[in-house]
């Protein structure tokens, strides 16, 4: 199921790499969707407990869902709860869609008591992890 430095699961490929102060996880893979998006997190969530991660940057190379629904945002960050990331400090960069896309998300989960902030590049990401305020978000 996995190697050292990539995660492999249904419709997804996780590069993992260690930064300064975070993990960096590349997530290839073809089309998005719930199944994928709900595996992916929780693969990700075991890999950040067995490695003791307490942040974490999260790139994603998936094709777009079409037009997601609230019940998709509602899905996907439940999962992203079960799988522990209510600890994880998280920056996301979605490489295929704007910002906007994906705020729906955030939203939600920062309801849920997600400590994460969406991002149009890497390099942001980067100095929120590292620099960035150590409280919720």
């Amino acid at each position: 199921m996995q190697d050292r430095d990539t995660l492999h699961g249904p419709g997804f490929e996780i590069e993992l790499g260690e930064r300064q102060g975070y993990l960096r996880a590349h997530v290839r893979g073809g089309a998005d969707s719930v199944e994928v998006s709900v595996a992916y997190w929780a693969a990700l969530g075991a890999e950040c407990r067995r490695r003791g991660v307490s942040c974490v940057l999260v790139i994603e190379e998936l094709e777009p869902f079409g037009d997601p629904g609230p019940d998709v945002f509602e899905t996907v960050t439940d999962a992203m709860v079960g799988a522990g990331f209510r600890d994880i400090r998280l920056a996301f960069v979605d490489a295929r869609e704007e910002v906007e896309a994906n705020e729906m998300g955030m939203i939600v989960g920062a309801d849920k008591g997600l400590a994460m902030m969406m991002f149009s590049s890497e390099s942001i990401a980067d100095h929120w992890l590292r620099f960035g305020g150590r409280g919720r978000g």
